[in-house]
């Protein structure tokens, strides 16, 4: 069977599979795309953002953090253990954030393309070949916390939508900053 029959995400995740999510998020982004980690497993009283375990043929492949807005779901973090990917199990975890998103835009953040950077220019790609488009190229990912640095990021979303909705909850939301 493809990948795609088999994936699911789930919350109910164990203590064993925490620290497999953990290693999955701390080896798959750089530390100014890092929320600290003890806000992915105790999130706000507010519920956010949703940490989702990636099952595949029964056992933990990856990790993704989605935040429910009533415009759009944000998917902060998505990730496959560095073993697994370009195996599709990548695109048909997205497939299933688009059902559980419904008939809400899907929005994330990435990284431009640079000389230095070339698997930028891929996960564009990726992220094309699953319906989204960018649709803001100035964006600028506040930072997590103290002392870490401004990203310049693309925001891209399943369908148009307005970048300065998106960005405007991203920051006030997810970020904390602004009113």
């Amino acid at each position: 069977m493809a990948p795609s029959s088999l994936t699911q995400l789930t919350t109910d995740i164990s203590k064993a599979d925490l620290e497999i999510i953990k290693d999955i998020y701390f080896s798959s982004f750089p530390e100014s795309e890092r929320r600290p980690w003890e806000q992915i497993v105790s999130p706000a009283a507010s519920g956010e953002p949703t940490l989702y375990g990636i099952i595949c043929d029964g056992r933990l492949i990856g990790m993704a953090t989605l935040w429910h807005f009533d415009r759009f779901v944000y998917v902060e973090h998505l990730a496959v253990s560095n073993k697994l990917r370009n195996g599709g199990t990548g695109t048909a975890a997205l497939r299933r954030i688009l059902e559980i998103a419904g008939d809400k835009p899907v929005v994330i953040e990435v990284e431009p393309p640079t000389a230095d950077d070339p698997m930028a220019s891929r996960r564009i790609g990726f992220y094309r070949r699953n319906g989204f488009e960018i649709i803001d190229r100035s964006y600028v990912q506040p930072p997590y916390s103290a002392g870490q640095p401004e990203v310049s990021l693309y925001l891209m979303s399943t369908t148009p939508f307005p970048p300065h909705v998106a960005t405007s909850t991203l920051h006030k939301r997810v970020y904390r900053k602004g009113n």
